[in-house]
């Protein structure tokens, strides 16, 4: 039988867009696991492709959950009933998924406040954002595995310290945590806790496990919004996803990230604070703070500082009025005149190079409530620009604080608070010395803590360079 040589002809249909042109797509478009490290990520270093990052906040094709099934749904889905629609999930954020269930929202619940809430007399965002998780009816354990237990692990010693800084309670380090074990809260936790391994030190391996446990969160928060049953700890997932998004976003624009609890703290009528280099997503006039005098607690002498620096950035980018100016500035001598000595700390030691001194708190949250206090400061005299050249002494004074509180033994959660402080007091002290202690503390809270500060590293050091003709 002689050798067919015929040419087959093709079959039918679409070509299939193969070879050099799928080098262009991110990796999820290849359908391949991308590690998400920047700038390029392992798989197009290693195969030299152009790599193009997915754009994380991305509007998504999910469906609504079918309410009037909701009563056959499980305590926990399973790991493949919510397989479906992850890789939409993927690049969705959670503004995206508040912005498209808030009709719902609004209309089921805000005229239902919680009573916990509506009683509460002292500011603690961090506290009140879980209080609502009291009237659950009883939950089955969540099924925990051994990297959810070393994850969770992980949480308690570090993220929720940090996040507890202003909170004695100890909310996300006690309550949230405790919860998390009979919630969807511990997926949330394991996905936030993954991220901020992965910006570690050769911590790449946990991206993967990040983004797996990401996308079930979020389906589950979708179930959840769209539920007909109260929002239970729903703010406190959007909280703890919205952190993972702004670690997932490496410094690059986060105001959109926020939007998805600031509309919950909305609706639900909570008190809460977010910061951004423009006027604040929420008024401090909407914080409903309650200013007592003689107040001693650490937490809530803290969120007073808080309040007032909310009130700083509106002035700097909105108000501009003197009268208020004046306002500020008394009510922020006010505050520090009512601390006790041990909140403004004490100086301990020989002075080190160029004149700086460590100083000791015997409460952490003293220490980086005095950083923002001297940050404050710097903010009232110098941005957007100087206010007066009487002010100058001052700068100097405040920014060289800032440096004596970072140089001391102060603990990781208040080394994460520092950041902004260590950028304004690098970008106004006058000596040389300091500015590059500055940029030397920066860069170690990336390299140690995973917290991304290279792009401040980068400003102060455009700040540094000469003028040049």
């Amino acid at each position: 039988m002689g050798t067919d040589t015929r040419v087959k002809r093709r079959r039918g249909g679409t070509r299939k867009k193969t070879g050099c042109y799928i080098s262009s797509f991110a990796c999820k478009a290849r359908h391949t696991r991308c590690d998400e490290k920047k700038p390029i990520c392992s798989n197009c270093e290693r195969f030299e492709l152009e790599c193009w990052p997915s754009n994380f906040i991305a509007y998504s094709a999910w469906c609504s959950t079918d309410r009037g099934g909701s009563d056959q749904q499980e305590a926990f889905p399973t790991e493949n009933s919510m397989r479906t629609g992850d890789q939409a999930l993927a690049s969705t954020s959670t503004s995206d998924i508040v912005r498209a269930s808030c009709p719902d929202l609004q209309h089921s619940h805000s005229s239902n406040p919680d009573p916990v809430l509506s009683e509460s007399s002292h500011y603690n965002p961090d506290r009140m954002a879980v209080t609502t998780v009291h009237q659950m009816k009883p939950q089955p354990t969540m099924p925990l595995t051994s990297e959810m237990f070393h994850l969770l692990n992980e949480y308690w010693r570090g993220l929720a310290t940090w996040m507890d800084v202003f909170d004695l309670s100890d909310t996300y380090h006690r309550e949230v945590a405790r919860q998390a074990l009979t919630s969807e809260l511990l997926r949330c936790i394991c996905a936030f806790t993954a991220r901020q391994l992965c910006l570690r030190a050769s911590g790449e391996v946990w991206a993967p496990a990040a983004t797996n446990y990401n996308s079930p969160s979020l389906h589950l928060l979708i179930q959840q919004l769209n539920s007909c049953e109260p929002l239970r700890d729903t703010l406190t997932a959007v909280i703890l996803l919205g952190s993972y998004e702004v670690l997932a976003a490496q410094g690059q624009e986060h105001h959109r990230h926020y939007e998805g609890a600031r509309k919950l703290i909305k609706l639900q009528g909570i008190s809460a604070r977010s910061s951004d280099q423009a006027v604040l997503q929420l008024d401090p006039s909407d914080w409903n703070v309650n200013w007592w005098e003689g107040e001693t607690a650490e937490d809530l002498l803290s969120n007073q500082l808080l309040w007032l620096i909310g009130r700083a950035v509106n002035w700097i980018y909105k108000d501009k009025t003197p009268r208020k100016y004046q306002e500020l500035l008394t009510d922020t001598e006010g505050w520090y005149t009512g601390l006790s000595q041990h909140f403004r700390g004490v100086r301990y030691g020989e002075m080190v190079e160029d004149g700086l001194s460590k100083v000791h708190f015997a409460v952490p949250q003293t220490a980086a409530a005095m950083l923002w206090y001297h940050l404050l400061h710097l903010m009232l005299y110098a941005e957007p620009v100087l206010q007066d050249v009487a002010y100058i002494p001052k700068i100097q004074e405040h920014a060289t604080e800032i440096i004596n509180i970072s140089i001391s033994d102060i603990p990781d959660q208040v080394r994460c608070f520092s950041i902004l402080p260590l950028y304004f007091a690098g970008k106004h002290v006058d000596s040389i010395v300091r500015k590059t202690r500055v940029l030397v503390l920066l860069s170690n809270i990336q390299i140690e803590l995973g917290y991304h500060t290279g792009g401040l590293v980068q400003k102060l050091q455009q700040f540094f360079m000469p003028a040049t003709d």
